[in-house]
């Protein structure tokens, strides 16, 4: 168990990497490379129970002296040791050899016919090393729906069962779980030998006292004799029957599990689509904020650029405004200068002795000379209205002004 300062400070423990190799799995398995079917050296099975058997005891106490056990490297040489030390006599004494049982082994039941020996193997590597993993088919070779797991560890096998009995632990994509057991292999080839029967037993003398025979036909017509012969074939029929039932609720259970399967799959579905379903509302009000929020944009810059327009046209017009009463101005400018202009001539006209000749008939003036003139008449007329020494020269001073 992980504790919560390994989680804290992100630890990980054996769970987690267990875990984590069981989501490597969880993939396709159409290729999956083969296993070698070699045997192993030293394996599980090549282990003998040998022990030291007197007449008149059947239970070993004694673990440190009176038994022991040895690995044979292949299975074919423990056969020959078995079968060549079994009931040789060592100090006056009977040695019993058996093979041992393996504890490492597990028995995989509930399998689908699409199990192969390399996906046991595959599926079942996350527990530990595995020695061998076959699949038990029936006399035609079909799959009969089990498997024996041979680990190299005892740990691995126990880790197995307690892993597959807490969880359901699926190998294809059918929603099948696998069910996992211990099993101990009886790899007893010699079967049950004379030699092994209590010959001293008052009973054994009662069986051994009569040999091989058919029934008579006193005991065929009492139809005594063939009584355990008919119960052995209804225990059969049942026993099919019972087979038969089995399999019939095992598809029911599978097609419930796959409806349930299939209403949890349209529920994820509709729970997307739900979201879906939000998040595009929630898109659309983005959208349309953001459309609303650009035509506001707009709409505050065309009323931007309009009142930078009327602006403009209006600064337009002040300077139009301004041009044309500059304009005005000179105009009067000008006429007031050539009314200036025609009384001075008509002033000098006046001032000079008759039959004098004014400068003005030369030519025409220079315009510098024209304005030097102008303003010197100009300061000439003020001097004129101030003192004022003639009447009608004051008359024509006050003419020649222009008040703006």
């Amino acid at each position: 168990m992980r504790g919560p300062m390994d989680r804290r400070f992100g630890m990980r423990g054996p769970e987690d990497k267990f875990n984590e190799r069981v989501q490597q799995l969880s993939g396709p398995t159409f290729d999956i490379p083969a296993v070698p079917m070699a045997e192993k050296k030293f394996n599980g099975r090549n282990r003998l129970y040998i022990a030291i058997a007197w007449r008149n005891c059947q239970i070993f106490l004694n673990k440190e002296k009176n038994f022991g056990f040895i690995k044979m490297d292949y299975h074919s040489n423990a056969e020959k040791a078995k079968r060549e030390l079994d009931g040789t006599v060592l100090k006056s004494r009977n040695l019993k050899i058996r093979f041992a049982p393996n504890s490492a082994t597990i028995k995989v039941k509930n399998l689908t016919p699409y199990v192969s020996n390399e996906l046991l193997h595959y599926a079942f590597s996350v527990f530990g090393e595995i020695e061998k993993a076959t699949v038990t088919v029936d006399e035609r070779g079909k799959p009969t729906g089990e498997g024996i797991i041979d680990f190299t560890r005892k740990g691995s096998a126990l880790h197995a069962i307690r892993k597959c009995a807490e969880g359901c632990y699926f190998l294809t994509g059918s929603l099948r779980p696998v069910i996992v057991e211990s099993f101990e292999i009886v790899d007893d080839i010699d079967g049950y030998p004379d030699k092994n029967l209590p010959k001293k037993s008052p009973d054994y003398h009662k069986e051994r006292e009569v040999g091989p025979r058919f029934a008579s036909p006193v005991l065929l017509k009492t139809n005594t004799a063939c009584g355990g012969s008919n119960c052995t074939d209804l225990h059969s029929q049942k026993e099919e029957a019972l087979k038969k039932e089995l399999e019939l609720e095992k598809e029911k259970l599978e097609a419930q599990m796959e409806y349930a399967k299939y209403e949890h799959e349209t529920e994820v579905l509709r729970d997307q689509l739900r979201a879906r379903e939000l998040d595009k509302e929630r898109q659309k009000r983005e959208w349309e904020m953001k459309e609303r929020q650009v035509e506001e944009e707009r709409l505050r810059t065309e009323e931007q650029m309009r009142r930078t327009q009327e602006e403009m046209e209006s600064r337009i017009l002040q300077q139009q405004e301004e041009l044309r009463r500059r304009q005005q101005e000179n105009n009067l400018f000008m006429q007031a200068h050539n009314l200036d202009s025609m009384l001075e001539q008509q002033e000098q006209a006046y001032d000079q002795p008759s039959g004098g000749y004014s400068h003005y008939d030369n030519g025409p003036m220079d315009p510098k000379s024209f304005m030097s003139s102008y303003e010197r008449h100009n300061t000439r007329y003020e001097a004129r209205d101030n003192t004022g020494p003639r009447a009608g020269s004051a008359n024509l001073g006050n003419r020649g002004h222009w008040n703006y």
